[in-house]
């Protein structure tokens, strides 16, 4: 092969690690912004003080926790019907979050911890609710941890 060949495919090969170089570089200054691009709580969370690190083994770690703790359908449908107030579409557009996750210690009816928010966006949040709870119960991070970072990616800035 001649010398001439080899330096068309070296200059090849740099065009496209240069390519790959500026696309990755890009997907990384966007993926924060992007990460942060969504729906945030207008409420700063409330945590049950029965929950607390020191408890967790004997309530958010047991299978079905949240079941004993949440209020019932006729209590959340009222407060769901109260807070779509002023807001697009209809309550059935909405999940009644927690913004402290039931499964983080979060209080079940505390108004600071009640909030509407749509589907897709709640989707996104119950993945970050199990990661969390999963993190907590296996000892990965702290309870404390957990809802700080709740309240840091999903409530008001």
């Amino acid at each position: 092969m001649s010398s001439g060949h080899h330096e068309r495919q070296r200059r090849r090969n740099a065009w496209a690690v240069g390519w790959f170089i500026a696309l990755l570089s890009s997907a990384l200054l966007l993926a924060p912004a992007a990460a942060q691009d969504h729906q945030r709580a207008p409420v700063s969370g409330m945590v049950d003080p029965h929950v607390t690190q020191a408890t967790i083994h004997a309530t958010i770690c047991q299978r079905g926790y949240t079941a004993t703790v949440r209020p019932p359908r006729e209590v959340t449908d009222a407060i769901k019907r109260r807070l779509v107030n002023g807001l697009p579409g209809s309550s059935q557009d909405y999940e009644l979050d927690h913004l402290i996750p039931l499964g983080l210690g979060g209080h079940p009816t505390s108004s600071n911890n009640l909030w509407l928010q749509n589907w897709p966006e709640a989707a996104i949040k119950d993945r970050d609710e199990l990661r969390l709870h999963r993190a907590v119960c296996a000892g990965r991070m702290t309870l404390e941890q957990a809802q700080h970072e709740m309240r840091a990616t999903w409530g008001p800035r």
